[in-house]
């Protein structure tokens, strides 16, 4: 199903995760998941809807650096986020590099 809150994300900077209050073990995870993605030319920012749901977003860093994360992508995010949230596990989804014409 279709959740209308699913696409409408909003893209927040990685240093809100820092604002949040997770406990330092936690924040360890988050800083080794961007070092990685940072080795891999990625950059990692947190996306969160208004229900709640939250993951932290691997994107990638080429040129140009727009990020545009259409309704689709939004939606698959936020069922892969719930789910991992609904699992005791941190969400870390990850967005594939697409060249549109």
């Amino acid at each position: 199903m279709k959740n209308r809150v699913a696409n409408k994300a909003i893209l927040q900077p990685f240093s809100v995760l820092r604002t949040v209050g997770f406990s330092s073990r936690g924040m360890q995870r988050f800083e080794r998941y961007r070092t990685e993605q940072k080795r891999l030319n990625r950059d990692v920012m947190v996306m969160r809807w208004r229900d709640g749901i939250w993951c932290a977003l691997s994107v990638p860093c080429q040129s140009p650096q727009a990020i545009i994360v259409d309704e689709g992508q939004q939606i698959d995010a936020y069922e892969d986020a719930r789910a991992c949230l609904e699992s005791d596990l941190l969400p870390f989804v990850s967005l594939r590099w697409d060249i549109h014409a």
